[in-house]
Order: C-alpha cells, then sequence, then structure tokens
C-alpha cells in the first residue's frame, strides 16, 4: 500500500513540474527562424500543443518597427508568415471586395501574409457580435474565410493586447 501512494505521489510531482515548465522552441525552430529573419527583434515566443506535444511555434517580432508573426511547426519548416500592415495599404480591389462581401463589418486589423504556397492580404472584421479572419489575394478574390464568435482583441505594435 504505501509504495502505490508512493508511486501515485512521484507520478504527481513529475506531472505537476512537467506542466509547470516553460516552454521554449528547439534550436532547430529558432535557428530556422534566424536565418530568415536576421536582425529581427522577438517580442515573444508562443505555442500551441496537441496531446501535450509543441505541434506549432509562433515567434511574434519586429523588423523596422514592423510587428510580424511567424509560424513554425515541431520540425523547424516554415508555415507562414503575417506582417501588420495599415489599412491604408490594401489593394484597391481588397478594399471593394470587403465593401461588397463585409459591409456590416468594421476592419479591425490588417495585414500581409505569406507562406509557401501564396502570398495575400488578411483581414480582421467584427461587428460586435460576431467577428470574421479573411484572407484576400491581391485581386480581393477570398482565399479562406474563419468565423471568430468572440471578435478580435486589437494589439499594439509591441504585440500587446489593447483594452477596448
Amino acid at each position: 500500500m504505501n509504495r502505490i501512494i508512493l508511486s501515485l505521489v512521484v507520478t504527481l510531482l513529475i506531472t505537476v513540474n512537467v506542466s509547470a515548465q516553460e516552454r521554449w522552441p528547439t534550436g532547430k525552430v529558432k535557428k530556422a527562424f534566424h536565418n530568415q529573419y536576421e536582425n529581427a527583434e522577438i517580442i515573444k515566443w508562443e505555442y500551441e500543443t496537441s496531446k501535450n506535444r509543441v505541434t506549432l511555434w509562433k515567434a511574434l517580432f519586429k523588423r523596422d518597427d514592423v510587428l510580424s508573426s511567424a509560424w513554425y511547426d515541431e520540425k523547424a519548416n516554415w508555415i507562414q508568415t503575417k506582417t501588420k500592415i495599415s489599412e491604408d495599404e490594401l489593394p484597391e480591389a481588397v478594399l471593394k471586395s470587403i465593401e461588397e462581401n463585409y459591409y456590416r463589418y468594421k476592419i479591425v486589423l490588417t495585414a500581409r501574409f505569406q507562406n509557401p504556397e501564396t502570398d495575400g492580404f488578411e483581414v480582421f472584421l467584427d461587428n460586435e457580435d460576431v467577428g470574421f479572419n479573411v484572407q484576400f489575394s491581391k485581386e480581393g478574390e477570398i482565399l479562406s474565410r474563419t468565423i471568430r464568435s468572440e471578435g478580435y482583441a486589437p494589439i499594439n505594435d509591441d504585440g500587446e493586447e489593447l483594452e477596448e
């Protein structure tokens, strides 16, 4: 009986210790990032997990005072990069598509995105009830749309969420 209790306590301590540890990207992920973005100032690393394993690393960083984020998988393969831009930097075709398809929504955040297949523009739209993350081609074609029922928390140029 004492062995069982001791075993349970040790297991619990190991579990608590593992879950309390900070997670940092592997050297391979860091190297891939620095090779791709020399002289970038990393603000923070974030990650997503599945079954307690990191499956995605996200570096929030600044280059030339411009906020960006780059995603890598656990094997250090680059997935995508998003760079914050102003609404004025959106192509006319994208603005026209927003006006035609999302006229009831306000633009919260705009970004340029790149991934191995394509590059384009991403716009976060919100009407206080539901939010959308919409990716557009340079020609204004809708490439993808994700509904975000919780809306969006705008961020400042340092990657910190702003309170509205």
